[in-house]
């Protein structure tokens, strides 16, 4: 059911380091019917170099999906840097004038302007983010903490830990590497897509799924689908998550920050994923009372989406 991109222009959005993106542009997309109290929106903003057209892609949205628009008025945003919102590659980017370095807070501050400035939509029934998406859930219920009724984060973390860390900055030496010997995007793109399998799946599921012989086809398979892809947008929107900590989590600020969560919150995670660590946001669901449900899958980071339907179901009986 794909749904036309649309964009709205924010003018000046003041980013946390006092910078300043001028003329911001926010991409977005709608589903199903708002009704006359519009209290049925439900908002989801796109995972790390994710895009609204991926959750399309993903069958996330739709009658009886994840974001039922049976039920729901939903609507999808690129977050900034993705390569549809504002990005270094569809800005005035240049070495001499850098693109501004942003955060997860910023994102969402974009965000909630898109929503409230833009669409009229002065409060929602919930957020849900998945990955890098989830990131952002948790910052929406920081930042604007009775703008949602109820909060869903699925794969996301309130924080880095410190392997999470060690993964992303490699991505990140990876790239300016390859960069600085004149590589292209798409031969950057090729080095990526390996890397990110190694962490997105469990050697369990590769040893059970992927049979040596077919590795290379695998491989191949996978490595499609980057005409898109921007090393120095992947750069920016990495360095926002390795710097992301949506409470203070390790300073005295901590306790009081969880103490303002209003919205109601579910966290879904997996066990063995590799690629964002599910042990902070565990912690924090146990320390606010928050629902919390694990999927036991050898599928990793992509758990969720290897049992899409029975998280569907789970997310779904929450915003009931």
């Amino acid at each position: 059911m794909a749904e036309t991109q649309q964009h709205a222009i924010l003018d000046d959005l003041q980013l946390t380091s006092g910078a300043v993106i001028a003329d911001c542009r926010i991409g977005y997309r709608t589903y199903g019917k708002l009704n006359a109290e519009k209290n049925n929106v439900v908002v989801m903003p796109t995972w790390h170099m994710g895009s609204t057209s991926d959750l399309e892609q993903y069958k996330l949205v739709g009658p009886n999906k994840l974001l039922d628009t049976n039920k729901y008025f939903v609507v999808t945003i690129d977050a900034l840097s993705n390569g549809v919102s504002t990005s270094p590659s569809n800005s005035m980017y240049s070495p001499e004038r850098p693109f501004p370095q942003i955060t997860i807070a910023d994102m969402v501050h974009s965000q909630h302007r898109l929503l409230t400035e833009k669409l009229d939509i002065q409060s929602v029934h919930a957020i849900i983010g998945i990955s890098m998406g989830g990131m952002q859930t948790f910052h929406w219920i920081r930042q604007y903490p009775k703008y949602m009724t109820k909060a869903v984060a699925i794969d996301g973390s309130p924080y880095l830990t410190s392997y999470d860390v060690i993964q992303w900055q490699t991505h990140l030496n990876v790239i300016r590497v390859l960069q600085e010997s004149d590589h292209s995007n798409q031969q950057i793109a090729a080095v990526l897509a390996p890397l990110n399998l190694l962490t997105l799946w469990t050697p369990d599921y590769f040893v059970e799924n992927v049979a040596r012989k077919d590795l290379h086809d695998y491989l191949e398979q996978n490595a499609s689908g980057n005409e898109n892809f921007d090393g120095n947008n992947y750069i920016v929107q990495t360095q926002a998550m390795i710097s992301h900590n949506a409470f203070d989590t390790g300073t005295e600020k901590y306790a009081s920050n969880l103490k303002g969560i209003a919205a109601e919150l579910l966290v879904v995670s997996v066990p063995g994923d590799h690629m964002v660590n599910p042990v902070p946001a565990k912690n924090l669901a146990t320390l606010i009372d928050a629902e919390l449900v694990e999927i036991n899958s050898n599928c990793g980071h992509m758990g969720t989406t290897c049992e899409n339907a029975n998280v569907a179901r789970q997310v779904n009986a929450f915003l009931q």
